[in-house]
């Protein structure tokens, strides 16, 4: 969303974070970019989980790793820009 595939500054930016949904793990060190092959692609994950109460609690945890200041001091950690969610039948 904010780091780019270009020659430009923001192409040295990276992402790199946790996954957990429902408080299990999912994902570990996951690099969105690299994951995706690229900068403004999709990435599709699919996982089976019990939702409680009617919530589904999907966590993006930034455990330090990645950029901390491109494009700007503060731009870091995880970022999607979509979440689907599809009731098993």
């Amino acid at each position: 969303i904010i780091f780019t595939q270009d020659n430009s500054f923001n192409s040295l930016g990276k992402r790199v974070f946790d996954v957990y949904v429902q408080g299990e793990l999912k994902l570990k060190d996951f690099d969105i970019v690299k994951d995706a092959g690229g900068t403004g692609r999709a990435v599709i994950k699919s996982y089976r989980v019990h939702v409680k109460n009617n919530t589904l609690k999907i966590q993006l945890y930034w455990a330090g790793k990645g950029t901390t200041e491109i494009p700007f001091i503060g731009n870091y950690g995880p970022i999607i820009s979509a979440i689907s969610v599809d009731p098993a039948k």
